[in-house]
């Protein structure tokens, strides 16, 4: 959690501070830039586990369908 959303933030926080009282080129945005990027690689990596629960959850249901005869929450 610490990872995904705070370091995101310190790092576009840091950035939007240097753009606005600093005059440092090229640093505030190279910062918010790195918290875009860590934000988007966090969310792909959140997107890849979820096709591994998808999956859990399909075979799950068919070993239940292979034992009982029907898919679960069927009558």
């Amino acid at each position: 959690m610490l990872v995904r959303w705070a370091l995101p933030a310190a790092l576009l926080v840091a950035g939007v501070v240097i753009l606005g009282w600093y005059d440092i080129e090229g640093v505030g945005e190279a910062l918010v830039a790195a918290s875009v990027c860590v934000l988007i690689a966090n969310l792909m990596f959140r997107f890849s586990f979820s096709d591994v629960n998808d999956r859990d959850r399909d075979e799950q249901a068919r070993a239940f369908f292979d034992e009982h005869g029907h898919w679960p929450g069927e009558s």
